[in-house]
């Protein structure tokens, strides 16, 4: 089924990349600091709310940048990757600091707009 591509649908985006990646390294982050298993119910493309191929891109993504490690995806002949050894992911220190890092710029943003719509009151 091909779907409509408009390109104001992408500002508002909730299931864009960075979204989802936080989402991951913050459920790893979690795990980390509570010192539990991954499950593979809560880390699966049902519960994040996007497609399985969304969710392997995503994996794959994270993996080749260096912020998780432990999962494997292994591509198959007649198409779909298999997600093998979910329950072993973990985010590496790398992952650890996008977290940081995002989270810093997203109080940063939210500060900008706030003074952004308190410009107009100063008029």
């Amino acid at each position: 089924m091909k779907q409509d591509y408009n390109p104001n649908d992408l500002k508002a985006n909730k299931n864009n990349y960075f979204n989802i990646a936080y989402k991951i390294l913050l459920y790893l982050k979690y795990c980390y600091e509570n010192g539990i298993e991954v499950d593979p119910d809560i880390l699966s493309s049902e519960n994040i709310g996007i497609s399985e191929k969304q969710f392997v891109l995503t994996l794959q993504m994270l993996l080749e940048d260096g912020y998780i490690k432990g999962v494997s995806l292994k591509p198959t002949i007649q198409g779909p990757t298999i997600i093998c050894n979910i329950q072993d992911t973990y985010a590496t220190s790398s992952g650890l600091q996008y977290l940081i890092e995002n989270s810093m710029m997203h109080k940063a943003y939210k500060v900008s707009k706030e003074v952004r719509d308190w410009i107009p009151l100063l008029k």
